[in-house]
């Protein structure tokens, strides 16, 4: 208020006095107030004025004293740490929280930590020290940071994590087969032998465990009791197959283990679930795996070859299976993977053979830009048979023919993203699965049929089988049964690896059903630029332990698959060799490893640690965006971890 404003307001109320004492009765009492309020608004306009006239060093006096006593407050009373920073990322201030919180660590937090996070500009996130887990929060305007103590909330979090519940199943792997030729007594002594090693097993880990028949146990725990078997990595495996070696019983066992946030139902449905991968991958080995959807599942063991499940009446009830789902389907479609070799393309045509009994019309889907030469040159053959030619569909001929009630069998492989088409096998609604390779994380949801038996030679082997079902139908006729066959012979290796008495059996089988090894012969013979660039191949091994071999092509050079195949199988046959790993380039964005072995090392478990899969004698993954360097030193390192793990 200025000075004339504030005039004008003493001569309004003086004639509001007058006026008060000649008009208002008890006048003097009504000029008295007015008078007591006039005299109120001076002193206020002389304090106004004397604050007004205040000088800057008053000013600069009393905003200091009034920041100390907020720096007292904040030092002193503040409940948890605070830093400010100057420009050089170096503490300008802190208080007496924090300067504790410093007494009782034994790292540099700000320097190790905070600073990072700033450099970064990280608003909020968790620093970590010796014993104390902190979250902080910064305020770039002002360069201020907060820390609060979380520690007591993460423990909690931790042991409610540890205290889920655990489902698990254990499985004989082969009891049918280890009490074949026993009489009651060595039967009673095996269920005792068996039940007191997992008694002794629970009570070292204090689970509880009950046996459900003869060949499979249920048990429950914790998932910190889990955590302690995965850090011992399941050694019960191994301990369990050498005892049972040692009293010369072929005995191994598998687990499927799950845990989670969920109900005792899901969790219960995915350790079942888990035991059947075991199963299915060759057993003698854990698969443990969250019950969340997106988790990855995790192996342990599996450090022996498969073991055969495969009985005459499980592949007569899956030949009756898949009769009735073709019944059910308008019309059957089979693919193989990408680059199909000579077991993906006989299978299927065995498939189509299965379908042909069933009245059901059938096609192969097969792209011609992706054939390996024995490949190509099969399907040439193929052509001069013009009602097996007519089954051979391309890509797009498949995407217009599929209709709701169309059944896809995947044959020779069954992760969906190894289709020759992703695309064409999103289509389909149902699906069945013939294939003889372990089973990894990636797997169709919810198939039709399951038939994966990794103690197979090949998917022909199993293919052919289910025809050998098929009695007094029509006859199978000579291409088909040489196909099958020259299936079996490439992923035999010419009937040397993989063999079981059931191979030869099926093998038999097809010879007597008109199969030509002449023709096969021409298939899977071998051209002069492919003899001479595995030759090449062969002279770039090196040795990365007496046993191990390592082969790299040349990083712009593209080799095709069979000759990186035939490369590992050459070098496998050479005297003193166990492994045999070549790496070549595909494609201009796809490395390849083709990985073998004699049974010594488990090819299979490294290939998936780098994206792929296989058999536990012969295995490959295929690697994008990596040079030949890279992927070479993924390999080495993935081959020392195994070999470390296996010593230890």
């Amino acid at each position: 208020m200025t000075k004339n404003q504030f005039t004008k307001v003493l001569l309004l109320l003086t004639l509001l006095q007058v006026l008060c004492v000649l008009l208002i009765p008890w006048r003097w009492v009504t000029a008295l107030i007015l008078c007591i309020g006039a005299l109120v608004i001076y002193l206020l306009y002389r304090r106004v004025q004397q604050l007004l006239k205040m000088t800057e060093a008053e000013r600069i006096t009393r905003s200091a004293n009034l920041a100390e006593e907020n720096s007292e407050y904040l030092s002193r009373q503040a409940p948890f740490p605070l830093y400010m920073y100057d420009d050089q990322l170096e503490i300008s201030w802190m208080n007496e929280q924090a300067i504790h919180l410093h007494e009782q660590l034994d790292t540099d937090l700000w320097h190790e930590q905070l600073v990072p996070a700033i450099k970064k500009g990280n608003v909020s996130g968790q620093v970590v020290g010796q014993k104390k887990t902190l979250r902080y929060q910064i305020d770039f305007q002002k360069r201020i940071v907060y820390l609060m103590d979380i520690t007591s909330e993460n423990t909690a979090i931790r042991r409610q994590q540890v205290q889920q519940v655990a489902i698990g199943f254990i499985s004989v792997d082969n009891y049918d087969d280890a009490i074949d030729q026993m009489d009651d007594k060595e039967v009673a002594y095996l269920n005792s032998f068996v039940t007191t090693f997992i008694s002794d097993w629970g009570d070292e880990y204090q689970i509880y465990y009950k046996r459900l028949n003869a060949e499979r146990f249920f048990f429950t725990a914790r998932l910190e009791d889990i955590m302690k078997m995965e850090a011992d990595k399941f050694s019960i495996v191994e301990r369990l197959r050498k005892a049972a070696s040692d009293q010369n019983i072929p005995l191994t066992i598998s687990m499927g283990i799950s845990y989670g946030d969920d109900s005792l139902e899901k969790i219960g449905d995915t350790a079942q679930n888990n035991l059947d991968i075991a199963l299915v991958r060759g057993g003698d080995q854990v698969v443990l795996k969250d019950v969340r959807e997106s988790a990855k599942p995790k192996f342990y063991g599996g450090t022996t070859t498969s073991t055969a499940k495969r009985t005459r009446v499980r592949s007569r009830a899956m030949n009756t299976a898949l009769k009735k789902i073709f019944q059910q389907s308008e019309d059957v479609f089979i693919m193989g993977h990408r680059f199909p070799d000579m077991d993906a393309i006989g299978s299927a045509f065995g498939v189509s053979c299965l379908a042909d009994f069933q009245q059901k019309r059938s096609y192969i889907v097969v792209n011609e830009a992706e054939l390996i030469p024995d490949v190509e040159r099969c399907i040439a053959e193929i052509h001069k048979h013009p009602e097996m030619e007519a089954k051979l569909i391309t890509i797009e001929e498949a995407m217009e023919k599929v209709q709701p009630n169309s059944l896809l069998v995947m044959v020779d492989y069954h992760k969906p993203s190894m289709s020759i088409s992703q695309e064409l096998y999103d289509r389909f609604e149902q699906v069945a699965i013939i294939d003889h390779h372990r089973r990894g994380e990636e797997f169709p949801t919810k198939p039709l049929l399951t038939y994966i038996e990794s103690s197979a030679s090949s998917a022909s082997e199993l293919v052919a089988e289910l025809i050998q079902y098929e009695g007094g139908r029509k006859p199978l006729d000579r291409f088909t049964a040489t196909l099958m066959l020259a299936g079996i012979f490439v992923d035999t290796k010419n009937f040397v690896v993989r063999t079981s008495p059931r191979t030869f059996d099926i093998a038999s089988y097809l010879k007597s059903n008109g199969a030509s090894t002449d023709l096969i012969q021409y298939l899977l013979s071998s051209d002069l630029t492919s003899f001479l660039e595995i030759s090449e191949l062969v002279a770039k091994s090196q040795f990365i332990t007496p046993d191990i071999v390592v082969v790299c092509g040349e990083e712009d050079h593209l080799y095709d698959n069979v000759t990186t195949a035939k490369t590992a199988d050459t070098l496998l046959s050479m005297n003193g060799v166990e492994t045999s790993f070549v790496i070549t380039r595909r494609s201009e964005h796809q490395v390849a490893i083709s990985a073998r072995s004699t049974g010594k090392v488990n090819v299979q478990v490294i290939m998936e640690e780098l994206g792929g899969g296989g058999h536990f004698t012969n295995a490959a993954t295929q690697i994008k965006d990596k040079t030949l360097h890279e992927v070479q030193e993924m390999l080495y390192n993935k081959i020392q971890q195994v070999l470390k793990e296996e010593t230890s």
